[in-house]
């Protein structure tokens, strides 16, 4: 019995001093390299719209992404087969990205956020404008960032 409890008290700190090293690991991010990171990330989601790149899209999400769309949840799968759907309808997809703002929130975790302006033109030759702020939650795992949530709305411009 007495093995058993030292056994499990051992097990328990070896857990707790791992806990703590992680959080110190967290802490010791450098807020200029995340916001870097995040930056390139960005930047590979606006190429991927604006090539029309759907799967580019689906590869910047974690499986477990989940959005805000105009006041509507949106699941990974629904991106995923929606965002394919949406680009084949299309002939451009233009978009201008203004006022960036990249938050750190710890070493796996980060915020970023812009106005978009979108000029939109399907095949049927329907042109949408819209407007709206855009809120992307980030997060690294095993040294690759990708979204987890995000939140936009649409208004006419």
């Amino acid at each position: 019995m007495k093995v058993r409890f030292t056994q499990y008290l051992s097990i328990c700190l070896l857990l707790l001093l791992n806990s703590c090293q992680n959080q110190v690991a967290d802490t010791a991010a450098d807020p200029a390299e995340i916001i870097e990171q995040v930056t390139r990330q960005v930047d590979a989601f606006h190429a991927a719209d604006t090539s029309l790149n759907a799967q580019g899209v689906v590869d910047l999400l974690w499986p477990e992404f989940t959005m805000l769309a105009d006041g509507n949840r949106v699941s990974y799968a629904e991106v995923k087969t929606g965002s394919q759907t949406f680009m084949a309808s299309l002939t451009t997809f233009h978009t201008e990205w203004e006022d960036l703002k990249i938050t750190p929130l710890g070493n796996r975790h980060a915020i970023s956020s812009f106005i978009f302006t979108d000029s939109i033109v399907a095949k049927d030759g329907t042109l949408t404008h819209s407007r709206g702020p855009n809120t992307f939650v980030w997060e690294k795992r095993a040294e690759v960032w990708k979204v987890i949530y995000a939140d936009a709305d649409h208004y006419p411009k």
